[in-house]
């Protein structure tokens, strides 16, 4: 079961830096939704701003992933990796991990 409720790619319409980002809504996004139907997937114009991919999670958790300044199949990479990760956060652990 995936715990990504929600994917967000918000890019600037004209910004260099979005290139990549306005690359993968035009061309890949909605192959992206078709293949992920329990995922809603949105875009945002986000005017004068560099782009970013934030993922929201069953949990109540976002995790926000800068796309400045990459290329369509990154940021696609960066979709699937918030797609396939669980939203929790990193836990520290207090003892060290001894295996037998």
């Amino acid at each position: 079961v995936s715990q990504l409720q929600r994917l967000v790619v918000r890019y600037c319409p004209h910004g260099g830096s979005s290139r990549g980002a306005r690359a993968f809504v035009f061309e890949e996004f909605a192959k992206f939704a078709e293949a992920n139907p329990a995922v809603e997937c949105r875009s945002e114009l986000g005017r004068g701003k560099h782009p970013v991919v934030r993922g929201s999670y069953v949990w109540g958790d976002d995790k926000v992933l800068d796309a400045k300044n990459r290329s369509s199949a990154d940021v696609l990479r960066m979709a699937e990796v918030l797609r396939n990760s669980s939203g929790r956060k990193m836990l520290r652990f207090e003892k060290p991990v001894v295996s037998e």
